[in-house]
């Protein structure tokens, strides 16, 4: 039983409820038009880690708030007491203009999600510490956009990615609770994560209006044609916080048969593939549905437990607790290795998948297709040059594609018979409806080697159909980019690829089979060969540990002179050397990749950045020195 002091400091806490004085400030509405949260992945999640329905729970917040209850009821039992001299939080909810989705953000963070983390820190893990620091912290993420932010919640660490603990929690938490806290850390980076909106109509009558359950249609690509059916393994909580919110028995049972944690893909292929037509609107109006996906997938690859709320206080610190339980309960699920259910997909009948007009005869695994002998690879460029839509799917992590996207070429191939030879497709690219296997090509993304200015890079298997029947298969690489800025940077640096491919005496360049748009993610692609190891890399394995400087031999050194003296004679220049865009291929071939930043007819001097280059190979390399 709490004393009557502290029965007046909890209740003065979990009574603030929201202030009726917050309101949007119209003035200072943002500019900008709303966009769709689609992007490219949310399309591309394995069938078994979709969404299938929203159940409305009107007892959530009973539940949180019981869940404050007993931690605190647990607490106080334990002969614990709070400090409340010690307690230097806000705890009023005043009046505010909200100006967009961040100030909301902010707000929120200030006068709930501080007092939340701190009662959550101290009522789960560090009950016997007077003071209140907190083991959990707000995280923000960029999101392109005045009506979206981004935040998760993390356990707190420092710019390393190691924790960080408050001074006054040094040497005071025992050695297993530390190894709990890293563990945490390690496996479930995000512990939860929150999108945030804007008080503006479309966004408050879109979340008003959920009063009721509803089947969810997971919207994929239309390319109607070429199906995927994966089976993949869902992790060992999948069902543990399902089963303590609604009863199993309400929901519609599921398969319980058993599979191997391997993945197993069959395709389905149509005589013909047919694009999807979809270009998305110019002024998007939100739908519930979107914005639920893309959270859905956002949890679904970090593993989080994801709500929206709206609520008082009281609930946010129950939630903030039943945050912290749930994660421990995960972690522990996920340290005893089992078998689960397999996916929906793979008992899909075929007469379901829409334009397949091949008998099923045609069906094959993946595994057992026909191909080419590997000496004869190298052959496959010259087969992707003159295809006009590239057929693109995911499978790593928690995305298995069951449609793949449909991007149409926009861009010709730098692997031509000659340099000189055209291969422009950028003229009437929408005019051809439907394309047989021997005109499109399969890329098959896995998990991204890394993200930069212009977008994501993925290593690709591609796969082209030759009349024979026979198959030719590469390794390659894609880069995506999503937004305005990025494809217009993409766009530069195809043009600057375009233009080496047409010099003679250019090494050390990856073959660059063409730039592809898929209009319904709004996505551009640029499709090359994969470079290897960066020297990055490369010093990180050899080390175990980060480097500024790498090392190289001699003949490296010689062969990525050359290959930059060659560049050079074209007249590009490079303006971005440095360890990351340097590559060495499994048979010890070098190039220089992302031309990104890159200049035609710079007037800057060439000898410098040859002198950069050297400083690079040489182990002698300060970025401060030279950009």
């Amino acid at each position: 039983m709490a004393s009557r002091g502290v029965q007046s400091f909890l209740n003065q806490v979990f009574n603030a409820n929201y202030n009726p004085g917050m309101f949007q400030d119209e003035a200072e509405r943002p500019k900008d038009l709303i966009v769709a949260p689609f992007q490219f992945y949310d399309r591309h999640l394995a069938s078994n880690f979709a969404l299938q329905r929203v159940v409305y729970l009107s007892g959530i917040p009973q539940t949180l708030s019981a869940s404050c209850d007993i931690a605190v009821n647990t607490f106080l039992g334990k002969g614990n007491k709070f400090s409340t001299a010690k307690f230097f939080f806000n705890m009023e909810i005043p009046e505010i203009e909200f100006k967009d989705a961040s100030t909301v953000r902010q707000y929120y963070l200030t006068h709930v999600g501080d007092i939340a983390q701190a009662f959550a820190s101290k009522l789960c893990v560090h009950p016997h510490i007077k003071i209140w620091p907190s083991i959990i912290e707000f995280v923000d993420h960029e999101h392109s956009g005045s009506f979206m932010a981004e935040s998760s919640l993390s356990i707190t660490k420092d710019p390393e990615g190691g924790i960080s603990l408050d001074n006054g929690l040094d040497g005071k938490l025992s050695r297993s609770t530390m190894e709990t806290l890293n563990t945490l850390l390690d496996r479930h980076p995000r512990l939860a994560m929150w999108h945030i909106f804007p008080m503006v109509s479309p966004f408050m009558k879109v979340f008003q209006n959920i009063t009721t359950g509803m089947e969810f249609k997971w919207e994929t690509s239309r390319t109607i044609g070429y199906r995927i059916l994966t089976r993949t393994n869902l992790p060992p909580d999948g069902q543990s916080l399902t089963s303590r919110l609604v009863r199993m028995s309400t929901l519609p049972k599921r398969s319980s048969s058993k599979t191997s944690s391997q993945r197993i893909s069959i395709t389905k292929v149509g005589k013909y593939v047919i694009p999807s037509s979809t270009i998305q609107r110019a002024r998007y109006r939100p739908d519930l549905k979107h914005f639920l996906q893309c959270a859905w997938t956002q949890a679904a690859i970090h593993d989080t437990t994801y709500m929206v709320l709206h609520c008082g206080r009281k609930l946010h610190i129950g939630l903030h607790i039943a945050i912290l339980q749930d994660a421990l309960e995960r972690m522990k699920a996920g340290e005893t290795p089992g078998e689960f259910p397999a996916s929906k997909s793979v008992k899909r009948s075929s007469d379901r998948v829409e334009g397949l007009e091949r008998p099923p005869s045609k069906r094959r695994r993946l595994s057992e297709a026909p191909s080419v002998p590997s000496e004869v690879h190298d052959s496959i460029a010259k087969h992707l040059a003159h295809r006009k839509l590239a057929l693109v799917s995911l499978d790593y992590g928690v995305f298995s594609s069951s449609v793949p996207s449909s991007f149409r070429r926009i861009g010709e191939s730098c692997k031509r018979y000659s340099p000189t030879e055209s291969t422009d497709w950028t003229k009437d690219v929408y005019t051809q409806k439907k394309f047989n296997d021997k005109e499109y090509i399969t890329l098959k993304l896995l998990a991204p080697l890394g993200h930069g200015a212009v977008g994501v890079v993925h290593p690709a298997q591609a796969e082209v159909v030759l009349s024979s029947g026979a198959i030719l298969r590469e390794n390659l690489a894609v880069k995506l980019a999503f937004s305005e800025e990025q494809q217009s940077k993409l766009k530069a640096e195809f043009e600057i690829y375009c233009r080496m491919s047409r010099s003679s005496d250019i090494e050390g360049v990856l073959d660059v089979h063409g730039l592809f748009y898929d209009a319904e993610s709004n996505t551009m692609a640029l499709l090359m060969a994969d470079g290897g190891k960066t020297l990055r890399q490369r010093e990180i394995e050899r080390t175990g540990k980060f480097a500024e400087q790498v090392t190289t031999t001699q003949g490296e050194r010689e062969a990525f002179t050359r290959a930059l003296e060659s560049i050079h004679r074209a007249d590009i220049r490079h303006c971005d050397i440095r360890a990351d865009n340097l590559t060495i291929d499994s048979n010890g071939k070098v190039y220089i990749i992302d031309f990104d930043c890159a200049e035609w007819h710079s007037p800057d001097s060439l000898s410098a950045e040859i002198t950069r280059l050297n400083d690079v190979l040489e182990g002698t390399y300060f970025w401060l020195h030279h950009y």
